[in-house]
């Protein structure tokens, strides 16, 4: 079954996901609470969800968050080659294609957590 990209399934599906990769828990070694704000929707929408780590807990949700360690601005293209696995955080940045605000240094930190995180949303049947 595909998660239409951005929807409450997704989201769903993307914790449900993370949680059982059995290398994910091994490589979160400390919190991280990161805000995405995605422009450019499809019928002009603006998107909004974070992605929390915690020891064997990660989680996407939908909405905003109070006070999150980043927040990363993209446009929805960016978000869906992220997702793909197309293009990594940090290309997106150098190549100007995001924003970044907040703690960075947290975020070069996770670098491995995140490196979990694309291949174990790589097999995820996603509509875009």
């Amino acid at each position: 079954m595909a998660y239409k990209f951005l929807s409450p399934e997704w989201a769903e599906q993307v914790t449900l996901t993370l949680r059982e990769h059995p290398d994910m828990a091994a490589a979160i070694d400390s919190p991280l609470l990161v805000q995405f704000q995605i422009d450019d929707v499809p019928e002009g929408r603006v998107s909004r969800y974070y992605f929390g780590l915690s020891t064997g807990a990660p989680t996407l949700q939908l909405g905003t968050v109070d006070d999150p360690d980043l927040t990363l601005t993209i446009d929805y293209e960016t978000a869906s080659a992220l997702s793909q696995g197309t293009l990594d955080i940090q290309a997106a940045f150098f190549k100007g294609r995001l924003t970044i605000s907040g703690n960075v240094a947290k975020l070069l930190k996770h670098q491995r957590t995140l490196g979990e995180l694309a291949k174990s949303l790589a097999e995820l049947d996603v509509e875009y």
